[in-house]
C-alpha cells in the first residue's frame, strides 16, 4: 500500500539556558500529510527540547545501525578552552539554523527513507513508529515515550509535565475513540512524575518550596484529567452524589492545592544555607545588598592598604637614592685620600734618601 505524502517542516523556535552551561533547542515539527477523501491536508504538531549534544548521539546510533555515514549534515562540535561556547549566543544562533535544516532534509528524504523511519528517530522526537504513512496518529502513543525522559532531572521532570498538559489539551480537541486510552496513559505519566518528584525532593534534587509548588501543578493537571474522564461517563447527567463518588475514585489523593510552606529547619534546599533558609524573596534581596556593601567596604579597605604600601616603597626607593648618593661621595673621598696619602709617601722616600 502507497503511503500518503508527508511533509514536515522544521523550525528551532526556543531555546533554554540551563544552569548556564548548556542550552536546550527547542524543536517544532508541523508534519503535513497528504489530502484526504474529503479532500482536506491532515496536519499535526509535535514539539520537543533536546541538547546539541543529543543530536550527535542521535547521529552515532544511525550510523551504527545501518553501519554507513549519515548523508545529512550535523552542525561541529567545538572543542576548546573555553567551554561556555554552547551558551554564546552567536553559537546557538547558527545552530538553531542548521539543526533546523539537517532535520529538515532528513525527514524530506524520499529516496532514502531509512534514516527517518528508525526507531532512534522516532524516539528522539517523539514519534508515533508509522508516523510517515497515511495512518492516523495516536496521541497515547507519545504519552508512552514521555515515560523515557528521566523525571529525577527537574527540568526533564518539567518537559514532560508540560507535554502531558499539550497531550490533555490535545485529546479534548480532537475528541477521538482513543481519549480513554490516552487518560490512562496521563494518569501513569502523572503517577510517575510523582513519585520521581517525591525522590528528588528526598535527595535534595528539588527544594523544599519548588517541591510543594511542582505538586501544587500536578494535582490541578489530575483535577482536568478528573473533569474529562467525567465528561465521557456522561457524568454531568448524574445526580451530584453520583458525580463525587465518580470524581474522588477516579485520584482519591486528589485535594485543594497546598500553600507553599516554608523550608523546615534542618530541610534546606540545595544551594541554601541556615541562614538564607528562612527568608523571603524580599530579605534575601536585601541581605544580598547588605553582603555585597559590607564586600565593597573590604575592597576599599585592601585598596587603602595596597596604595600605602605603594607609597612607603616609594619613600624607600627615594631614601635609598639618596644613600646610593652618599656612599659614592664617600667612595670619591677616599679615593682622593688615598691619592694624597702616596704623594705624600714618595715624598718621605725622596727626603730619607738625601
Amino acid at each position: 500500500m502507497r503511503n500518503q505524502n508527508v511533509r514536515v517542516e522544521v523550525v528551532v523556535d526556543e531555546v533554554r539556558i540551563m544552569k548556564e552551561s548548556y542550552a536546550l533547542y527547542g524543536v517544532l515539527l508541523r508534519i503535513v500529510r497528504g489530502k484526504d477523501s474529503q479532500g482536506s491536508e491532515q496536519t499535526y504538531e509535535q514539539h520537543v527540547f533536546r541538547r546539541f549534544s543529543e543530536f550527535w548521539e542521535l547521529k552515532k546510533k544511525l550510523e551504527k545501525e545501518f553501519n554507513a555515514e549519515l548523508p545529512y549534515e550535523l552542525p561541529t562540535r567545538k572543542f576548546g578552552l573555553w567551554k561556555r561556547s554552547a551558551v554564546d549566543l552567536a553559537v546557538i544562533e547558527e545552530r538553531k539554523v542548521q539543526l533546523a535544516k539537517f532535520l529538515r532534509d532528513m525527514l524530506n528524504d524520499s529516496f532514502d527513507t531509512k534514516w527517518k523511519n528508525s526507531s532512534h528517530v522516532t524516539k528522539f522526537l517523539k514519534l508515533p513508529v508509522n508516523w510517515s504513512s497515511g495512518n492516523n496518529r495516536d496521541t497515547s502513543d507519545n504519552v508512552e515515550q514521555e515515560q523515557e525522559l528521566d523525571l529525577m532531572d527537574p527540568t526533564q521532570w518539567m518537559i514532560s509535565f508540560k507535554d502531558s498538559k499539550t497531550f490533555l489539551e490535545q485529546s479534548k480537541q480532537s475528541g477521538s475513540a482513543h481519549s480513554s486510552k490516552v487518560l490512562m496513559q496521563l494518569r501513569l505519566a502523572l503517577y510517575n512524575m510523582e513519585v520521581a518528584l517525591k525522590q528528588a525532593h528526598k535527595v535534595n534534587e528539588v527544594g523544599t518550596s519548588e517541591y510543594e509548588r511542582r505538586t501544587n501543578l500536578l494535582l490541578l493537571l489530575k483535577r482536568d484529567v478528573n473533569e474529562m474522564a467525567l465528561t465521557q461517563n456522561g457524568a454531568p447527567g448524574k445526580s451530584g452524589e453520583d458525580e463525587e463518588q465518580i470524581r474522588s475514585a477516579l485520584f482519591p489523593e486528589v485535594a485543594n492545592p497546598r500553600s507553599p510552606k516554608k523550608p523546615l529547619a534542618g530541610r534546606r534546599r540545595f544551594g541554601e544555607t541556615t541562614e538564607t533558609e528562612p527568608l523571603s524573596d524580599q530579605q534575601l534581596l536585601q541581605l544580598h545588598k547588605t553582603k555585597m556593601e559590607e564586600q565593597d567596604q573590604e575592597l576599599e579597605e585592601i585598596r587603602k592598604i595596597v596604595q600605602r604600601q605603594k607609597n612607603i616603597s616609594l619613600e624607600m626607593n627615594q631614601e635609598l637614592a639618596q644613600q646610593n648618593d652618599l656612599l659614592d661621595l664617600l667612595d670619591n673621598d677616599v679615593n682622593g685620600t688615598a691619592t694624597k696619602l702616596q704623594m705624600a709617601n714618595r715624598k718621605a722616600k725622596l727626603f730619607n734618601n738625601d
